[in-house]
């Protein structure tokens, strides 16, 4: 038998053993929380068959591409999982955020994904805290 025969039926037997991967979302939605600056992702799955993790992917203002903000780690079928986005701190104006679920394998390719927007609405309005030192800031120079 030659070589390039036995390097073919070694590939068709490992991947015969191979599990395949799949996942099924349920849900994905996210809710924004303008008292604490944040946005929190929420998603579950009907169906994890080696998942390994979750990238949590958001999309530029600028030019709509996604960027990695975050990974996790998968806990089985049935799981419901979170992630909360702090980085949205610097918003200074009502905005629509888009996130991108995307679940990887264990070899780190991607088997599916999941996606979801979320409208923050930003206020001008100083937080507790920060009212509280300015008029600490103010009270220091009457």
């Amino acid at each position: 038998m030659s070589m390039k025969y036995l390097i073919g039926f070694f590939a068709i037997a490992l991947a015969a053993f191979m599990p395949s991967s799949s996942v099924t979302f349920q849900d994905a939605r996210g809710s924004a929380d303008p008292n604490s600056n944040s946005i929190t992702l929420q998603w579950s799955t009907l169906t994890e068959d080696g998942v390994k993790d979750f990238v949590i992917q958001k999309a530029s203002q600028l030019n709509g591409q996604y960027s990695n903000i975050g990974t996790v780690s998968a806990k089985g079928a049935g799981t419901t999982y979170q992630y909360v986005d702090a980085g949205i701190y610097k918003t200074t104006s009502s905005t629509l955020f888009k996130y991108q679920i995307v679940a990887q394998d264990i070899s780190g390719n991607s088997i599916g994904s999941a996606q979801c927007l979320v409208e923050y609405t930003f206020s001008q309005s100083l937080s507790g805290v920060a009212q509280r030192t300015w008029g600490s800031i103010k009270a220091m120079f009457r």
